[in-house]
C-alpha cells in the first residue's frame, strides 16, 4: 500500500509536532483514508496537496486518539467529581466527530484540485454536461 507521506516531509514542510514513533502508523490509516474520501484517484496526483492532507489528518487522529480514552462527560465518585468537554456536539460520539475534523481536514487540501469531485465524466466528446446528458452517454 502507498504512503503518500512520510516522516521528514510532516516534520520539515507540514510543520508537524508529533513524534515519528506516533506518525507512522497514522501515517498507514491517514493515506488509506484519502484514499478512500479520493475514489483512489489520489493514486495518480503528482501534487503535494495530497501528502499535506494526510499529513492534517494524522494529527486529527493523533489529538484524538490521545483524547478517547480521556473524554468522560461525568463522573462523581465520593464528592469528588470530573466532566471532561467534548469536542463535537452532545449527539456524536468521539468517533463521529474525529471523522468529521479529518473530512474538513482533507477537504481544505483536495477539494481546490478536484480529488473530492464525485462527477462521472461523460463519453461525448467535447461534453463537459455530464448531469444533461444521460445514462446513455456514460
Amino acid at each position: 500500500m502507498k504512503v503518500y507521506a512520510d516522516y521528514e516531509f510532516y516534520k520539515n514542510a507540514y510543520g508537524g509536532g508529533m513524534d515519528e514513533e506516533l506518525f507512522a502508523p497514522l501515517l498507514v490509516r491517514a493515506s488509506q483514508y484519502i484514499r478512500y474520501v479520493t475514489m483512489n484517484r489520489s493514486e495518480q496526483y503528482e501534487g503535494d496537496e495530497v501528502k499535506y492532507a494526510v499529513c492534517e489528518v494524522a494529527d486529527v487522529y493523533g489529538r484524538f486518539d490521545t483524547k478517547l480514552g480521556r473524554m468522560i462527560r461525568s463522573e462523581n465518585t465520593d464528592g469528588y467529581s470530573v466532566a471532561y468537554a467534548a469536542e463535537g456536539t452532545t449527539r456524536e460520539t468521539a468517533e463521529q466527530t474525529r471523522d468529521r475534523k479529518a473530512l474538513q481536514a482533507a477537504r481544505k487540501w483536495l477539494l481546490p484540485v478536484g480529488l473530492l469531485d464525485r462527477r462521472i465524466e461523460c463519453r461525448r466528446e467535447r461534453c463537459r454536461h455530464d448531469y444533461e446528458c444521460g445514462p446513455d452517454a456514460l
